[in-house]
């Protein structure tokens, strides 16, 4: 066990110390005063054993030593080992009690003390002392008792700054762990906008592509086989794509220091693959992609091709038989703008009323400094516009 073991395993457990030094300086008190002045005074030694509780409750303690001391003085002229229990008393007063006017009031004791012991201690054969004497013991007793008090006092402060740094390193901590947890509400708040644009796009040309293939079996059975497998096609290459990003996300929950495969895709790079799936879909989408390509951010370039995506989704599931959809980005040297529109019913379509697409696009957008409109288009149909402003990734 090193020292810093050992001391720090002393001080959870102080009766250890301070049983052996009361009983020792108790005993000490009893045979001396026992020897010299009677059974009946040696009784005042065993007031040390108040030092028991000088940790715990050190004004008692030094209360009851200072008293015995007093009494003590009587029988005797002389300075005796037991006596200091009282600079033992003082120090863990000053040491151990947290109020100030009780640690001054202990140094005051100590300096009436020092006075007495200046007067008792130095007479010789009962004649009062000179001055030099006087002042030789009372200057050296005023010196124990100083220097007793100042290392408890330096004591109590060092206790307290080592409270002081565990309260600070607790209040670390708990903050730490607040923003561990707001971290992961705002990674789960991610996902699940991801989840919700993966999913949602992906049952939308599903169903899409099952209810064309059952309407075409009900009308023309003759042709029904070679449409059919068109549409399962489609519904298998977009359910892979699906399952693939529900992958990644999961993994993401699974692995969270997991590596770049793990990154967030898609990008205005790739929305002519988005774009393909959604014509599979029976959606006619036309695609115009202006402007100069820039370097941008991964977030940025992320939420823009989830807003394209969301947007799609809803033309797919709302804008109702025969629309098509217009997306347009332009690329500027300092925003980013997308509009996606269609022709279609906009506005009068069914909602459900628990969809979330428009309110994630709006926070996606919201992330990167940008704004958000959607609502009924001009000349008819839907529309969503999207301006972000575009940046230089550090």
């Amino acid at each position: 066990m090193t020292e810093g073991n050992v001391y720090d395993w002393l001080q959870r457990r102080p009766l250890l110390l301070d049983v052996p030094l009361a009983v020792a300086l108790a005993l000490l008190g009893l045979v001396i005063l026992g020897e010299g002045h009677g059974s009946g005074w040696a009784v005042v030694g065993l007031a040390n054993l108040a030092l028991v509780w000088r940790r715990s409750r050190p004004a008692t303690a030094f209360a009851v030593v200072s008293l015995a001391l007093a009494v003590r003085v009587l029988p005797t002229s002389n300075l005796l080992p037991g006596d200091i229990a009282f600079l033992v008393a003082l120090y863990s007063l000053a040491a151990y009690d947290r109020r100030r006017s009780v640690r001054l009031a202990g140094l005051g004791v100590a300096a009436l003390g020092s006075a007495i012991a200046g007067v008792r201690f130095a007479a010789v054969s009962g004649q009062v002392p000179g001055p030099g004497e006087f002042l030789f013991t009372f200057v050296a007793c005023a010196a124990a008792s100083l220097s007793a008090w100042t290392l408890g006092d330096l004591k109590r402060a060092r206790l307290q700054r080592l409270a002081d740094l565990q309260d600070r390193a607790e209040r670390i901590e708990r903050e730490r762990e607040q923003e561990l947890r707001l971290a992961a509400q705002q990674e789960r708040a991610s996902i699940a906008r991801e989840m919700h644009d993966v999913v949602a796009h992906a049952l939308s040309v599903i169903v899409v592509q099952a209810d064309g293939a059952a309407y075409a079996a009900e009308r023309s059975p003759e042709g029904a086989l070679a449409r059919s497998v068109g549409a399962l096609e489609t519904i298998g290459s977009t359910a892979r794509d699906a399952l693939t990003e529900t992958r990644r996300l999961v993994g993401v929950l699974r692995d969270p220091e997991s590596g770049a495969e793990l990154a967030p895709t898609g990008g205005v790079d790739q929305l002519g693959d988005l774009v393909a799936g959604v014509r599979a879909a029976g959606v006619p989408v036309s695609l115009t992609v202006r402007g100069t390509e820039r370097p941008r951010a991964m977030g940025l370039d992320l939420a823009a091709y989830r807003v394209i995506q969301e947007s799609l989704t809803n033309v797919i599931k709302h804008a109702g038989a025969g629309a098509i959809a217009v997306v347009d980005v332009e690329q500027g040297p300092d925003l980013l703008r997308i509009r996606v529109s269609d022709d279609g019913v906009g506005a009068r379509s069914l909602d459900d009323g628990h969809g979330h697409g428009l309110h994630g696009m709006r926070e996606r957008v919201a992330v990167h400094g940008g704004t958000l409109t959607a609502g009924p288009g001009a000349g008819g149909g839907f529309e969503v516009l999207a301006t972000m402003p575009t940046e230089e990734p550090r």
